[in-house]
């Protein structure tokens, strides 16, 4: 791992004592407890975890997508709001989120769900740059029934990337691919973290070499990994 940003680099989302408890059947699952963090402008944090440690809920609450039952998150100083519908306009200027199934409109092909969100030169530039770095350069003309799950889930990566948002989520965003193109993959959500806060949910931590910092989910609640 690289070493640590300056504590006083810009930061971009704030996340203060943070909560999320539902019911499993008769099981009481508190899927977040008490999460604090904070992801700064420039910085690549790794989050890994065992299955059903709720990683995937703690990314719903910091992107706007679900609710907490108790704290708060911020974006760029503001506080998210908690209706997935109120928040949805601050998620598509500031967010790019990388689902684990990438949801692609099957009616449009690779390059119009990438820019679903997004028109201009500029990004149809980022687009291009984009889609050789990954390996999509020769598909973005393809619908999503024509690709393998691989990638469907780079078309993904090309989605969240291409807006240049403030920051970017990432569930599993290699769980498809063969080890050359995962890497490729963080490779190009690396860059990103020039501008942007990354954060990378990843089973595989060979796949988080270079994060600043990895941080582990147990039972609800964060640590620090050595």
């Amino acid at each position: 791992m690289s070493s640590a940003r300056s504590p006083s680099a810009d930061v971009v989302l704030e996340a203060e004592d943070l909560a999320l408890e539902y019911r499993d059947g008769r099981r009481h699952v508190r899927a977040v407890d008490g999460v604090n963090l904070a992801l700064r402008r420039g910085e690549f944090v790794g989050l890994v975890g065992p299955s059903g440690s709720g990683k995937s809920s703690l990314l719903f609450l910091l992107a706007g997508l679900r609710a907490p039952d108790r704290g708060v998150v911020r974006l760029l100083g503001r506080p998210v709001p908690r209706r997935a519908d109120e928040s949805a306009q601050l998620r598509r200027r500031h967010v790019g989120f990388l689902f684990q199934e990438p949801f692609l409109v099957p009616y449009l092909d690779v390059r119009e769900n990438a820019l679903v969100h997004t028109r201009g030169e500029e990004a149809e530039e980022r687009l291009l740059t984009l889609a050789r770095a990954i390996g999509m350069e020769t598909m973005l003309d393809e619908r999503p029934h024509r690709l393998s799950g691989g990638e469907r889930q780079r078309a993904g990566v090309l989605r969240a990337l291409v807006g240049a948002p403030d920051l970017v989520l990432a569930d599993e965003p290699t769980g498809n691919l063969d080890s050359t193109t995962g890497h490729a993959v963080i490779d190009v959500l690396r860059e990103s973290a020039h501008r942007a806060a990354l954060l990378v949910v990843t089973h595989d931590e060979g796949m988080l070499e270079r994060a600043d910092r990895v941080l582990r989910l147990a039972d609800g609640r964060l640590e620090v990994v050595d």
